[in-house]
């Protein structure tokens, strides 16, 4: 799909959102695309009020769809085509249409691009650029359906439907109770690639989000029990409430706690839980259950489960802000790094057969994490954009 068709797809994604008509993958596809770019959440944000409607009515009728298309055409090196843009078949649609196209095409001017402030200039290796690493983003889905583009902002607040005050603090959200304890309020934090969040939910219970990760909870635990449910990996500081046991849901398995540390890591089809502190319960279909002690993981996949011991320094240390690899698989290093970085990987030929260890701060640049691993590993590596080639 080129940039053009690309661009207004997102438009059209939008405008099911707003009509209510997504599927939930579509949904999660929009928070993906929300969460790329403040100037997304802003657009977003904006078509949500009757005067970005209004303007959008007034653009739409103002363009000649399709002698701009045929000026499209004329400036690309394309091949070129009769069919027409799908920005001409939103002309027809209602004003929320308009609007969000006009906002899309204003947002970005057909012949610019967006560049990558991430990208940047090797500056002591041979490499063709850098790639700075990722940093505290996300973004948090209110109960209505909006979505607020969260960054390294402190000192603002967001306000929920009911009144309840969530604080943005230096990298992280904390939630207060308002008092109307509406039990139908469920937020959703997620972060992308490149990105990890911390939040304080309403119980006291801290939570850190790693990459491409997402957690959905209610705004007030009302009931017999505080249940969250996980995907990607996250790190629980559970505040104690022997009352209302907290749950953590992820692939089909549920982890029970009555106040503990724990980390939870569940970016493939198998769902690994460390205890760090306090006690488990591992709920597994078909209602087996195993209870974990301090220093012990529970490894859960395709309902088949082992349970050894870890090391917990390791199973935490990306909340610390450190890659730690210790007897690991070349590619599953590699795979974390991907994460945080935002990278497109490429093997050339074989990979690395010995196990690696070795550690550095996700706070380094691609080039010094690449480094560490060529000399531990042998690999070599070339970065071209965020495109990433290794081979022996």
């Amino acid at each position: 799909m080129d940039a053009h068709h690309d661009t207004f797809d997102h438009a059209a994604l939008m405008l099911r959102c707003l009509r209510g008509e997504a599927t939930a993958a579509e949904q999660q596809r929009l928070q993906q695309w929300l969460a790329a770019d403040a100037r997304h959440q802003a657009l977003y944000d904006s078509l949500q009020e009757p005067a970005q409607l209004a303007a959008g009515i007034a653009f739409q009728e103002d363009i000649d769809v399709d002698a701009d298309w045929a000026a499209v055409l004329a400036r690309t090196t394309a091949t070129p085509t009769t069919r027409k843009p799908a920005w001409v078949r939103f002309a027809a649609w209602t004003a929320a249409a308009a609007a969000v196209v006009a906002g899309v095409v204003l947002l970005y001017p057909r012949s610019a691009t967006t560049p990558d402030t991430r990208i940047v200039a090797d500056q002591s290796h041979t490499f063709k650029n850098d790639v700075l690493p990722g940093s505290n983003q996300a973004v948090l889905q209110l109960g209505n359906g909006k979505t607020v583009a969260l960054g390294g902002q402190a000192d603002k607040t967001i306000t929920e439907a009911d009144g309840t005050t969530i604080r943005r603090d230096d990298g992280g959200l904390v939630y207060h109770d308002s008092g109307d304890n509406n039990a139908s309020l469920y937020n959703t934090l997620t972060t992308n690639r490149a990105g990890q969040y911390q939040l304080t939910l309403e119980d006291g219970t801290k939570v850190w989000l790693n990459a491409a990760s997402s957690l959905t909870f209610p705004v007030h635990f009302n009931g017999k029990e505080r249940t969250v449910t996980l995907t990607g990996e996250g790190y629980f500081e559970v505040a104690a409430n022997s009352k209302q046991p907290f749950k953590v849901t992820v692939n089909g398995v549920e982890v029970q706690v009555l106040g503990t540390r724990f980390n939870i890591g569940a970016y493939d089809y198998a769902v690994k839980t460390t205890l760090v502190s306090g006690a488990v319960k591992v709920q597994l279909p078909g209602k087996r259950a195993l209870q974990l002690v301090p220093g012990q993981q529970a490894n859960v996949q395709s309902e088949k489960v082992s349970i050894t011991y870890a090391d917990t320094e390791k199973a935490i240390a990306w909340k610390e802000g450190i890659f730690y690899f210790k007897d690991d698989d070349f590619r599953d290093i590699m795979e974390q790094v991907a994460r945080w970085y935002d990278l497109e990987l490429e093997f050339q030929g074989p990979l690395p057969a010995r196990k690696i260890s070795g550690n550095i701060s996700r706070q380094a640049r691609l080039s010094q994490v690449l480094e560490m691993l060529n000399y531990v590993s042998g690999a070599h590596f070339d970065i071209r954009g965020r495109k990433v080639s290794v081979s022996l």
